[in-house]
Formats: structure tokens, sequence, C-alpha cells
């Protein structure tokens, strides 16, 4: 592989549409001496535009104009595959394109040229994840830890409260119990296996007050529905 800090003669000799007209794919060839290579950089159609690249020689800044732009659609492209599996907060989606090899400046220049494109909406991600979380009948402290683990903004998560009011969680906790233990116990005390244990599984899903905080309001749930079923 040439390197540029070898004298070099760089010509882009083929300019021409790729990924159905979205993007522009250059032909560069680059020279050294009796050796020579070919090289194929991507622009998207907003970069083609911008930086207007056309046949002929450029110069070695020139071509890391170019080289730089190409990397950056495709961190574009592979934010976009990534946004189209689920979503991400522009911080899960930055993390996620360091894991693919862009550096830290492409990642989040990516991630914020994708959400200034509408292809993120991190309140509306956000309240899906909520859904997905109620559905596993996770607590308010686990979805919470959930949601900043997945990297929402600070902002966007002061709306969770709000979206949690109406959760009986409760009532959740209560479920949660009979998934994991099965059947009703007589008396389940706040102690031991049938008490303690399954509420850790909870995860402080309950009012402030700490993890075990609605275990009373557990237990009655629990008493109540015990009564119901030896009725």
């Amino acid at each position: 592989r040439i390197t540029l800090e070898q004298s070099v003669l760089v010509e882009i000799v083929g300019i021409r549409a790729s990924g159905s007209g979205e993007e522009l794919a250059l032909t560069v060839m680059i020279r050294s001496g009796e050796h020579s290579e070919t090289r194929i950089l991507s622009l998207t159609t907003g970069q083609y535009r911008e930086l207007k690249p056309a046949k002929g020689p450029v110069t070695q800044a020139r071509f890391e104009q170019l080289e730089q732009a190409s990397r950056m659609c495709a961190a574009l492209r592979c934010g976009e595959r990534l946004l189209a599996y689920g979503s991400n907060s522009a911080q899960l989606l930055g993390q996620k394109l360091r894991r693919r090899g862009f550096t830290q400046e492409e990642a989040r220049a990516a991630a914020e040229q994708l959400g200034s494109m509408g292809l993120i909406d991190e309140e509306s991600d956000m309240r899906r994840e909520v859904e997905k979380c109620l559905r596993k009948l996770w607590g308010a402290g686990r979805i919470r830890s959930h949601l900043r683990s997945r990297g929402f903004d600070r902002e966007v998560l002061d709306a969770l409260p709000d979206i949690l009011e109406e959760i009986d969680f409760a009532a959740n906790c209560a479920a949660l119990l009979r998934k994991h233990y099965g059947g009703w116990p007589d008396d389940p005390a706040p102690q031991g296996a049938g008490g303690i244990v399954p509420l850790r599984l909870y995860a402080g899903g309950n009012p402030p007050g700490g993890p075990f905080a609605a275990g009373g309001t557990v237990i009655s749930v629990l008493r109540q529905a015990a009564v119901s079923h030896h009725s």
C-alpha cells in the first residue's frame, strides 16, 4: 500500500453514481515511481456538491480531504443501518460506531448529522424502551438505570416520572413474584425466599424510599390475591 509520505502523484480518474444514486464513487489513482494503486472514495451527494471534486490531478491535501469525507460517508451509512435495526440514542449510536472502527470525532459527527436529519428521535425512542421494560414487569429504578445505560439525554429522562405516574408498580411486582415463584404463598412475609429475594428481582422499581419501599403494598396485593384464590 502506497503511503502519502512517499513522493506520489494523485489523480481522480473516474466519477460515477453508486448506492441507487445516493452516493458518488471517486476512482483515485495513486502513483509512486513504478508502483500504482487504485482507491475508491464514496461521497454522499451533499458532500459531492460541497467539495466539487473533478477528474484530474489533485494535491495530497485535497486527497486527504476527500478521504476524510469518504470516512464520514461510511460512518453515516453505518449509522443508518444501525438505526434500521432499532432505536438508539445519539450517545449509544456514537458508541456503536466507535466499536466499528470509526474515530470518536467521526462517530459524534455522524450521530449529530443523523439526528439533524430526523433519524434519531430520543423522546419517542425512550417511550418505546419504557414500554418494553414495563412488559417485562421492571420497576421504575431498573427502567431508569436501563435508559441511562442506553445513553438517553438527561433532558429526555426528565419526562420519565410523568410517563410512569399512572403505572401500578406494586401490582407489577406481585405479578413478577407469581411469574418467578408460582402459586400464592399463604403468608408472603417480607423476609426470606418469599419476600426480600424476589423483591430484589424487581430492582427497586417502586416509589421513592428505597428498593423495598412498596414492599408492604406488594404483600397486601399478594394476600388479597391469595384470599381470592382460596375462596
